[in-house]
């Protein structure tokens, strides 16, 4: 995978990466035990997860949108 940004320490996945294979990323909830931490210290509400290198990644604004309103039931 081929990330030129990084956020967190984590690869920042964009919308043109995303259309191109949404399958293979999900929206998790920040809970969960195995999620990492933000620099901070602090956990995340909702975090990426690339299901192919089997790591957390961190969405653009757009991307997280469209993932949170399919949770939600809406339209995109």
């Amino acid at each position: 995978m081929e990330q030129i940004k990084q956020k967190d320490n984590l690869p920042v996945v964009g919308a043109r990466e995303f259309n191109l294979c949404p399958t293979r990323y999900e929206l998790r909830k920040g809970t969960l035990a195995d999620t990492p931490l933000c620099l901070y210290g602090n956990m995340f509400n909702w975090i990426g997860y690339d299901k192919e290198e089997m790591k957390y990644v961190r969405f653009t604004k757009s991307v997280f949108k469209k993932l949170i309103n399919k949770l939600d039931g809406k339209s995109v």
